[in-house]
């Protein structure tokens, strides 16, 4: 995650917030590529968050992020 100053743009799960800018993985994606390709956050919000990757766009909801899970790119799955 970032270290610059949070604002009110930012999405916030599992004791964890996340911003625009931030670079992040999805572990629990249903294929193996999308767990392990990194996403950067282009917006968040309460809600959810929009993040691309390979020049595709995602919007994704809190209930989606619950179903795939989120984590800061630079960590190791399961720490």
């Amino acid at each position: 995650m970032t270290t610059e100053p949070r604002t009110d743009a930012a999405f916030d799960i599992g004791g964890r917030r996340y911003a625009p800018g931030d670079r992040v993985r999805f572990p629990n994606a249903g294929m193996r590529d999308n767990q392990t390709r990194v996403y950067e956050i282009t917006e968040a919000g309460p809600g959810g968050i929009t993040a691309e990757a390979d020049g595709c766009t995602y919007q994704l909801s809190r209930g989606d992020i619950a179903a795939i899970g989120i984590m800061n790119a630079d960590e190791e799955r399961g720490a």
